[in-house]
């Protein structure tokens, strides 16, 4: 074998080395069967490799199985909306929030908008604030909150002030509005450790947003 011919099969070989390896690291596809499976598990595995993976025409089981029966199914099947972002999913998510679904689909529907937000969202959002379920009150909340707007600051302080633990931990998970720093404050001076936590947190987003241009701080247009 003359030189030449070696460097081409060593060159050959050094290919298909990097084809098996970037193979590796792409999941496989992912079908209906696998997000229907009886195994939590197996729903779980088949919703983790769709957040690298964007399957579109799963959209419709993704948005199903934000009620799966199983916690950490939820949590993925939210988590891979968020990763897919705002243009693939939002309409649909839209949709089924404006659809008649359980309650604790439609609270992980308004997670979705604020892990999303966008200032198109508060229509969707008004009708839930006052919904007899804890959970969807208390995402609705979250979801307004995450738009960051000051008009909505005193709105947000009245129901901070009422003193529903789970509404208060849903406004400071999200809460942004430049004007809402004097409730992040007093959330850190909570006798509860998590409202001491969430309010750094809302705190340390709020500072941030001040140091930004306006451009980037103002509430993001509605999508068409």
């Amino acid at each position: 074998m003359s030189g030449l011919d070696r460097w081409l099969q060593e060159a050959r070989d050094a290919w298909q080395g990097l084809r098996l390896g970037l193979t590796r690291l792409v999941p496989p596809a992912v079908t209906a069967e696998d997000l229907d499976a009886g195994s939590p598990t197996r729903r779980w595995r088949a919703l983790r490799a769709l957040r690298l993976r964007p399957q579109p025409d799963l959209l419709p089981l993704l948005i199903q199985h934000l009620g799966d029966e199983d916690g950490m199914v939820r949590a993925a099947a939210e988590d891979v909306l968020v990763a897919w972002g705002p243009d693939r999913v939002l309409d649909a998510v839209r949709q089924a929030l404006a659809g008649d679904v359980a309650p604790q689909q439609r609270a992980a529907l308004l997670r979705v908008l604020a892990r999303l937000p966008d200032a198109s969202h508060r229509p969707l959002i008004s009708p839930w604030l006052e919904d007899p379920d804890t959970e969807v009150r208390a995402a609705a909340w979250m979801a307004l909150a995450a738009l960051g707007a000051d008009e909505d600051v005193p709105r947000l302080a009245q129901v901070l002030r009422e003193g529903d633990p789970a509404l208060q931990r849903g406004i400071l998970a999200t809460l942004c509005a430049p004007g809402a720093r004097g409730l992040a404050e007093r959330a850190m001076a909570a006798q509860d450790p998590v409202l001491r936590q969430l309010g750094m947190q809302a705190l340390a987003r709020i500072e941030a947003r001040a140091t930004r241009p306006a451009a980037q701080t103002a509430s993001p247009a509605p999508q068409r």
